[in-house]
């Protein structure tokens, strides 16, 4: 009997150690830090790089190389490579290579530093800085950020120096926002994962920074916006806490900073699909629940009403449950939707034709369907659209 017990103690203290919170092999590294910062290499003296147009864009220019950031457990690591003007603080940067990099080494050829410098001065002019000057060379500092995979600790290499001589192009710089919150849950992804927010789409004229989505929220359920999907460091958007009603919708005034509120728009109108409407010049946001319907000479409302469509959440879809749907023409439509955003008169705003996303514009010719159909209608988070039931 004692040697039983004696063994019986013995299996529980083995089993006590294995699950130390010592042992790094069940960590899932929500807190890890970065304990070493990457070291990058300085490149072959002089480092002066000179692009010519046309002739040696894709010539290899070099090599970035740096030592590996050290993780409190081993984690797995991402690393961009950023340049910035010599001697800032690197608050206007860009990545030279628009994906992050796994090894800790990248070729470069002359054409990736050319076209990271004229992005760096589209950055730099949009924020009324000093301009690159081109055709000669330009100073430029380089680093290396890191990002721990799961923890998203950030850590910066000390900054090497080198200099290109770079030919202006004419870019247009997409403006980017995106999405990060409980509700990508119901879009494929983790609640609150600011490494991989849903990107919003971009509506705005090349000037303008305006960009809308179509997002699923339940009651007590928050979001934010962030400017690289990437981490919190290029913008964290929350709202200063007030919410104005206007005209059956909600406005939210935007605020760059941590302790900014998140965006429940669920709690004023309930579960469902809302539409948002994000001006990151004004920084304001636009947010209403969406009711979609059927219009249309089939619909018994005809072309002059919409008919109520029924949503259900799990499922993210719109359908109509009526059996008096007759053979014609149809399309969806979300009249609150456009009265509330764009006013009197723009109910056809945002409306569903063949061309199968929101607001074609009159593009997307109207659905045939046949006696008794009950359509269905799936809006994804850009507004691409998927029909059937017809």
């Amino acid at each position: 009997m004692k040697k039983l017990t004696f063994l019986l103690v013995g299996l529980l203290g083995l089993t006590m150690a294995s699950c130390s919170d010592e042992d790094p092999s069940i960590n899932i590294y929500g807190t890890e830090k970065i304990t070493t910062p990457a070291v990058l290499e300085a490149l072959p003296a002089p480092a002066e790089y000179a692009v010519v147009e046309n002739t040696n864009e894709a010539d290899k220019a070099g090599t970035f190389t740096w030592t590996a950031a050290t993780l409190e457990y081993d984690g797995a690591v991402a690393y961009y490579v950023q340049i910035a003007p010599k001697g800032s603080d690197f608050s206007q940067a860009v990545d030279v290579f628009t994906e992050s990099v796994s090894t800790t080494s990248k070729d470069f050829t002359f054409g990736d530093l050319n076209d990271a410098v004229n992005r760096l001065n589209a950055l730099l002019v949009a924020n009324a800085k000093t301009p690159i000057e081109f055709g000669s060379l330009s100073d430029i500092d380089v680093r290396i950020k890191a990002i721990a995979a799961v923890s998203q600790a950030v850590s910066f290499s000390a900054v090497q120096s080198i200099k290109v001589n770079a030919y202006e192009k004419i870019i247009v710089v997409t403006p980017h926002l995106y999405l990060v919150g409980a509700p990508q849950a119901h879009h494929g992804g983790n609640a609150w994962d600011p490494s991989k927010g849903i990107e919003l789409k971009y509506i705005g004229d090349g000037t303008t920074k305006v960009f809308e989505c179509y997002v699923q929220v339940m009651t007590g359920e928050g979001f934010k916006f962030t400017g690289d999907g990437k981490t919190w460091d290029n913008g964290n958007y929350g709202t200063d806490g007030a919410v104005a009603a206007v005209s059956g919708g909600q406005e939210f005034t935007l605020i760059n900073s941590g302790a900014s509120a998140d965006l429940k728009v669920a709690d004023v109108d309930g579960n469902g699909l809302y539409y948002v409407k994000v001006d990151m010049d004004a920084m304001t946001c636009k947010v209403i629940k969406m009711q979609w319907g059927v219009i249309g000479a089939a619909t018994a409302g005809g072309w002059g009403a919409e008919t109520a469509m029924v949503y259900s959440f799990s499922a993210n879809e719109w359908s109509y449950t009526g059996t008096d749907i007759t053979a014609g023409e149809m399309k969806f439509r979300s009249s609150n939707t456009g009265l509330y955003i764009n006013g009197t008169g723009k109910e056809w705003t945002y409306n569903v034709g063949q061309a199968l996303f929101v607001g074609d514009g009159g593009t997307g010719a109207n659905f045939n369907v046949t006696a008794g159909a009950q359509p269905k209608l799936k809006v994804g988070f850009d507004g691409t659209c998927v029909v059937s039931g017809l």
